[in-house]
Order: structure tokens, then C-alpha cells, then sequence
């Protein structure tokens, strides 16, 4: 990456890195953040199970799509958050990692849940984008980096972002006449495929920095 891709970058999260420094003058730490995100998670996962059951599912598509998009906004801050503490002890780390689970294993859980989605799919998924945190977390602690641990096709933002697009393209008049599996199925098998060629490639690096 040059130099001028670097300094676009920089640029375009500069808002958000004042954000965050506003936040950490009034107080708000990142266990804060992520119990917020948690909660945006669990409200996100039922919105999208309570498409299932109600007469007008738009409306609990649109709320489960903004709870991902806030979401997102949550993992972005809480990341920011982390850099302005000199040293994060394993309490805080337990405070902001289980919110995380939680927030997956529900939010994937409800949208199996979903209009024309599948409970068993919803459940395979969750548990494996529990799995590719778990070996990113012991990335982590062995000594790599957030962003080697932490790489893959399909993380955590990779996820809301597409359930987010599910989410608008249900709400939509999206012809799916044509579709022989309904997309909110299809979502999920690219989440559970995406979360496996995520898991396999952290395990690879994991190895290798271990060997090295």
C-alpha cells in the first residue's frame, strides 16, 4: 500500500478516532462499548426471529438491520477504545470478548429463526463464528497481532454486513421467484462457508507463528 492509500485511510477514519477521544474524556470506556454492541446484538437476533412471526416482517427487518449497522459502528469504537488504554488486563478482556459471543450466537440464532431462513443453519453458523473468535483469541494470547489473529474472509464485520444486505433485499421487492433456496439461507451458507475458510486460514497462521 502507498503512501497516499495510507494517508485516504487515515483521513477517513479521522472522525471516528475524535469520537473516540471524546468518548474517553466523558468516561466511556470500551467494556461500555461492547456491552452496548451485545445488546444491539440481542435485540438484532430477536428482531430478525420475530420476522418469522409477525404480520408486518419489513418492520422487524429494517430493526434487525439497524441493530447490525450500530453494531458494526460498536466493534469499530470499542477497537478505537482499546488503543487510548496503556495496558488491558485479562478482566478486560473477559468483559469485552464475551459480549461479543453472546451478541453472535444470538444474533445468528434469531436470523435462523427468520422468514423463509433455517433454525439448523442459523445454530451451524453461530457456533462456527464462535469457533474462528475462539482461535483468533488464542492468536492473540500465543503473541500475534489483532490484525494477523484476527484476518480472514468472514469476520465479525464481514457477518453484520451481510445480514445487514439480507436484511434490506427482504424488505425490498427483490425477485425471488427465480431463487431456488430463499436468501435468507443463502446468507447463511455463505456465512458458514466464509466462517470455515476463516477458521482454517487463522489456524494456519496460528501454526506457522508457532513454529517460527
Amino acid at each position: 500500500m502507498d503512501s497516499a492509500s495510507r494517508l485516504r485511510i487515515r483521513r477517513r477514519w479521522q472522525p471516528m478516532r475524535r469520537l473516540a477521544l471524546s468518548l474517553t474524556a466523558l468516561g466511556v470506556t470500551s467494556e461500555m462499548v461492547a456491552i452496548t454492541g451485545m445488546v444491539l446484538g440481542i435485540l438484532g437476533g430477536f428482531s430478525f426471529l420475530f420476522t418469522g412471526e409477525s404480520t408486518n416482517p419489513s418492520l422487524f427487518w429494517g430493526i434487525g438491520m439497524i441493530c447490525c449497522i450500530l453494531r458494526i459502528f460498536c466493534i469499530r469504537m470499542d477497537s478505537l477504545l482499546h488503543h487510548h488504554h496503556s495496558r488491558v488486563t485479562m478482566e478486560e478482556v473477559f468483559v469485552t470478548e464475551l459480549p461479543e459471543r453472546v451478541s453472535d450466537a444470538v444474533t445468528l440464532i434469531g436470523f435462523g429463526f427468520a422468514f423463509n431462513s433455517n433454525s439448523w443453519l442459523g445454530l451451524a453458523t453461530a457456533l462456527a463464528a464462535i469457533f474462528s473468535a475462539y482461535v483468533r483469541s488464542v492468536g492473540v494470547m500465543k503473541g500475534a497481532g489483532k490484525k494477523s489473529a484476527g484476518s480472514g474472509p468472514m469476520t465479525r464485520v464481514h457477518r453484520l454486513l451481510l445480514l445487514s444486505i439480507t436484511a434490506a433485499l427482504m424488505m425490498v421487492d427483490f425477485p425471488k421467484e427465480h431463487l431456488s433456496t430463499p436468501i435468507p439461507q443463502i446468507a447463511l451458507w455463505v456465512i458458514l462457508f466464509g466462517c470455515a475458510a476463516t477458521i482454517l486460514i487463522r489456524w494456519l497462521k496460528l501454526q506457522e507463528y508457532a513454529d517460527s
